[in-house]
């Protein structure tokens, strides 16, 4: 085994971390794809090409964006923000979340962060019913999902919390870079947006397959 994190602070992703959404996105992406008259995708192609920011995905699951077509990103982001809306009540959390969270409640600082627009974020985490574990709820400041790496610098800088007692958990390559640019730790899970194969591609750090496995690691 390899050695426990001690923190202070923990870091979780929402989407493909705390709730089950990756096949619900795929849907509204291959209803996008179909909209637009391209081709679709099956959830093991979502998950190899899943990427931020997610103007790059877009491109690569067939999307045709100026120069080389005329879809257009704008359009496609504000309806997959009204799509994702729709439905998201069928969306789950995962099983092992809740007694996850209830693990470290009143002992860390727990924070959700997002490349969701902040908005959107307050609401999704309510209706999953998970906001109530929170110190902390996190977002971006428009619909494009670009990223979350300034976000989470503004954070810390503003509540002055140590990155360094720090501990993220995520499910993508992206949460990985942003801990590493923070000097936090990390653990992604290998559950949500990016497969296996694709996170340990592009990181080094420790992958696991369930955040109960996460608390094996965790001081």
């Amino acid at each position: 085994m390899e050695k426990k994190f001690a923190c202070d602070n923990i870091v979780l992703d929402f989407n493909g971390t705390i709730i089950d959404d990756c096949a619900y996105t795929a849907d509204i992406a291959n209803e996008m794809l179909t909209m637009q008259g391209h081709k679709t995708i099956t959830v093991e192609e979502y998950k190899t090409h899943f990427t931020f920011p997610v103007i790059k995905f877009y491109k690569h699951v067939g999307f045709k964006l100026p120069p080389e077509g005329n879809d257009n990103f704008d359009v496609l982001a504000q309806y997959f923000i009204d799509a994702y809306r729709r439905d998201f009540s069928k969306v789950k959390v995962f099983p092992d979340f809740e007694s996850f969270i209830k693990e470290y409640q009143g002992k860390k600082t727990l924070i959700c962060l997002s490349a969701t627009k902040q908005t959107e974020l307050l609401g999704q985490v309510k209706m999953a019913g998970v906001d109530k574990h929170f110190d902390h709820i996190v977002g971006v400041s428009d619909i494009y999902a670009a990223g979350k790496a300034d976000v989470a610098k503004n954070f810390f800088s503003k509540t002055h919390l140590d990155p360094k007692k720090t501990l993220f958990i995520g499910d993508t390559v992206h949460d990985a870079e942003v801990a590493k640019e923070l000097g936090a730790n990390i653990i992604l899970v290998s559950r949500g947006h990016q497969s296996k194969e694709v996170l340990m591609k592009g990181t080094d750090c420790l992958i696991l397959d369930s955040l109960e496995e996460v608390k094996e690691y965790i001081e």
